[in-house]
């Protein structure tokens, strides 16, 4: 019999859920953002492809493209900023899309969609993958996109499905690799040349794989500085490359043990238990084998907790994430399910499930899960058949909602209604947004740590899932508290920066070697200071500096020697908003041209600052 006062410990624990997922609802909102008219979707992604300060979405499409029939056309959805988005498609320059001779099967034929900024240029670029070839399109910065499939040499598998595309500074140079997953067919690793072209380097790295791999994601495991790949593969045993060098890859599933042999599909990285190591879960099919929560114990190894937390069954699961969705400083599960057509697991035939919601329940006092799809209301239907996922702060409000497509049905797009509910003052929360400068742009590969009082959260930022991969803030819900007392920056390259004393319910912007900028510094949801580019670095003669201004002011650009001596300063008077160029001719105030070395600048406009580094060839 229990004792008294574990039943006691029980009861609380109860209460203290309850109480929370009575005042804690989804709403589902796809028709008034604008989303009704979408339906047939693969994989989903978001990105600020137009750096007006929102997140936008891009849906692939499960369809063959056919002019003709809506249903068949991947779809990019501009934030408005208001609650609702714009279909902009055809005239971001979507317009004839890709489609296959291939039979299509329930895979469909276009698949992934992922975001990141390859060139460095500011503005995230986007690569799609398809059953026989991809396709890579390049942000021109105006809006539109253009297909460099071809020129920049990452078409893919040509006779292969293509599942998905991860970004990531596999060699840590500070431009994005690109690793394809193929369920057909060896992965693809392209190295990025840093001159707008790719090389192929699969083989040299020993990175092709055996598996069916659906999705790959990159997470340095030991803290080494060199980041690690992980493959699920469907009904192969999943492979873990340890990157021992930087550039030098071991298979080490079994020594790390993370070599699950289910029908591995998505995977998600969070720290569900906040003890500084993160944690990778696996969605499989659960009558072929169970998920696994693989525990990160900090000494490159990993244990299998799923059934002892409460989530090893999410039925057949694709899309997942982890994610605080009510604030309380611990972070939740959610699983997109869905079968295919007629599939039988040991001669059942299996039926559909609705999606699963894990809440996280370490902050009422118990390590764990507990099943809060039916209470969350984001259970949806079997009968959708979802696949890919988003978490992502749609409308601005500071808490996270969740997209799910869908490719039988209309996404669903589920509001979170934390910041709704009567609770805000206990559920305060902090985003933040990270720029790479000598890092690439993207930040993939960053680790953030906040401490609030006596505890400590982190988060890894990579964007990477199943069929998508976005580019967006870092989130942390702070129950109650009004400020965090520090933030702890890691750099893909490194560098690691402090940043004490930031209030709580914002959005802040923090750059790679710069100061603290933006903090509830927007003007309606607009930076109205960006440097979005400085070319050519390395420079022979003069370097170019390209500012995006969302208002009039003094605009100073000044460059310092790397003992700090001021080398020269210019200044403007802009007296109108919008795309403005700055050129300095590598010359000091003396008008004598400066030696070869390192230097620094940093650029001012309104009290606020941007800087990074140069090298003078």
């Amino acid at each position: 019999m229990m004792s008294f006062l574990k039943i006691s410990f029980l009861f609380t624990l109860f209460t203290l859920c309850a109480c929370h997922m009575i005042a804690q609802v989804f709403t589902e909102a796809r028709i008034e953002a604008n989303l009704d008219g979408i339906s047939s979707m693969n994989g989903v992604a978001v990105a600020d492809y137009d750096r007006d300060g929102d997140l936008d979405i891009y849906f692939s499409g499960f369809l063959p493209f056919i002019d003709s029939v809506p249903e068949s056309y991947n779809r990019l959805m501009r934030n408005e900023g208001n609650g609702k988005f714009s279909d902009v498609t055809l005239e971001a320059g979507f317009i004839s899309q890709y489609t296959s001779p291939a039979v299509i099967t329930e895979t469909g034929v276009k698949l992934g969609v992922s975001w990141g900024d390859f060139d460095n240029d500011g503005y995230p670029d986007l690569y799609l993958t398809h059953r026989g070839g991809n396709q890579l399109y390049h942000n021109n910065g105006d809006g539109t996109f253009v297909d460099v499939t071809e020129s920049a040499g990452v078409a893919g598998c040509l006779t292969c499905y293509n599942a998905g595309g991860l970004w990531w500074d596999h060699d840590r140079d500070g431009d994005l690799d690109l690793y394809v997953s193929i369920l057909d067919g060896p992965n693809i690793l392209y190295e990025n040349n840093g001159d707008g072209t790719f090389s192929n380097r699969t083989n040299f790295y020993k990175l092709g794989g055996a598996g069916i791999t659906w999705t790959s994601i990159a997470l340095d495991v030991g803290k080494d500085g060199f980041l690690d790949l992980y493959n699920a593969n469907d009904t192969q045993i999943n492979e873990f490359f340890e990157n021992r060098t930087g550039t030098n890859y071991v298979e080490a599933s079994r020594a790390y043990r993370l070599a699950d042999e289910g029908a591995g599909m998505g995977l998600a990285i969070g720290d569900y238990n906040n003890d500084g190591f993160f944690d990778i879960y696996v969605t499989n099919i659960f009558n072929h084998k169970p998920n696994p929560l693989f525990k990160n114990l900090g000494n490159r190894r990993f244990e299998n907790q799923a059934l002892e937390m409460g989530v090893s069954n999410a039925g057949w699961g694709w899309g997942t994430k982890f994610f605080d969705c009510d604030h309380d400083g611990d972070e939740d599960l959610y699983v997109v399910t869905g079968t295919m057509d007629k599939q039988y697991i040991n001669q059942t035939l299996q039926e559909g499930t609705e999606n699963y919601f894990f809440k996280n329940t370490l902050m009422e006092g118990s390590e764990g899960f507990i099943d809060w799809s039916a209470e969350s209301q984001t259970a949806g239907s079997a009968a959708t058949k979802g696949r890919g996922l988003e978490v992502f702060d749609y409308d601005g409000d500071g808490d996270l909602d969740m997209l799910v497509a869908n490719i039988e049905q209309a996404p669903q797009l589920y509001r979170n209604e934390v910041m709704e509910t009567g609770e805000s003052e206990s559920s305060n929360w902090i985003q933040i947004w990270l720029e790479g400068s000598e890092s690439n742009r993207s930040a993939f590969g960053t680790e953030v740590k906040i401490t609030v009082g006596d505890r400590s959260y982190y988060r890894w930022h990579h964007g990477s899932g199943f069929y998508g991969q976005s580019v967006q803030p870092v989130h942390f819900g702070l129950a109650g508290a009004d400020k965090i007392d520090e933030i702890q920056v890691t750099w893909p390259l490194g560098l690691v920066q402090m940043f004490e004393d930031i209030s709580a319910n914002q959005l802040i912007r923090l750059t790679e070697g710069s100061m603290l900028t933006d903090v509830d510094d927007q003007s309606e949801g607009q930076w109205y200071f960006e440097l979005t580019n400085h070319y050519p670095n390395p420079f022979l003669d003069e370097v170019t500096f390209d500012f995006d201004l969302k208002k009039t002011g003094l605009l100073r650009l000044e460059i310092y020697s790397i003992d700090g001596q001021m080398i020269v300063s210019q200044q403007r008077r802009i007296n109108s908003s919008g795309s403005i160029k700055l050129l300095w001719n590598g010359q000091n105030k003396s008008g004598v041209e400066i030696p070869g070395g390192t230097y620094f600048y940093v650029a001012r406009f309104e009290g606020h600052e941007r800087s990074g580094r140069m090298v003078k060839l």
